[in-house]
């Protein structure tokens, strides 16, 4: 009987499409554009860099990294805009990352917190959504800010806009990592608003829909 129940856990171990503890790693597919997947089982080519990278509105941000994908800027300062008119104050806190500014955080994150405390919060070089240009942190990244009003509107009204919140509570068994209420990816408005009202990460997205090239992320 104990042999036959370890059997079955195994199985379902073995099965499941979001095994964290996996060492299976494979190349993150760019011809998917701005529905790329990355995250630790998906890695983006050395040095990638999106062909596309402009700097976000002035007045939309704050950051020293203030680079997005053309596309996901446009509607980044289209949802600020919009927020504007409600009273709802929103900016960039940080967006494009390089490989290389990636592996200094990480590097730091693991020399304060831990290799597996960091993993909770920071990507390795290759596996940050920062380095697709899709991705931008907003006002914050504490998750105090996910009691904020800003916070709130997002949740509301991002994926009007394009965008989703990526590591939203009680998904870190399919995410990979904590809740970051500030952090969000722009996926376009049709696959935006499929995953908010399907309550989907990414991750369940790509798992249910399969694959949906559009605007190759070269």
């Amino acid at each position: 009987m104990k042999i036959l129940l370890l059997y079955s856990l195994i199985q379902i171990f073995i099965s499941n499409p979001y095994n964290l503890h996996s060492n299976s790693r494979q190349d993150a597919d760019t011809s998917l554009g701005i529905l790329i997947l990355v995250n630790k089982q998906h890695k983006l080519p050395p040095g990638y860099r999106p062909y596309d990278l402009v700097p976000i509105e002035e007045k939309y941000n704050k950051g020293v990294m203030n680079l997005l994908r053309q596309e996901a800027a446009t509607a980044f300062a289209r949802m600020c805009s919009r927020a504007e008119a409600d009273s709802i104050v929103l900016w960039n806190h940080s967006a494009y990352r390089s490989d290389t500014v990636q592996r200094q955080l990480y590097e730091n994150a693991v020399e304060r917190r831990g290799t597996e405390q960091a993993g909770r919060f920071s990507a390795q070089p290759g596996h940050s959504e920062h380095q697709t240009g899709l991705t931008v942190d907003i006002n914050s990244t504490h998750t105090s800010f996910g009691n904020t009003p800003q916070a709130a509107w997002l949740r509301q009204y991002a994926h009007l806009f394009g965008f989703i919140e990526r590591y939203p509570l009680q998904k870190e068994h399919i995410t990979g990592y904590g809740y970051e209420p500030w952090h969000y990816r722009y996926v376009g408005i049709k696959a935006a608003t499929y995953i908010i009202e399907n309550k989907l990460t990414l991750e369940e997205y790509h798992e249910r829909n399969g694959k949906h090239p559009e605007n190759p992320a070269r």
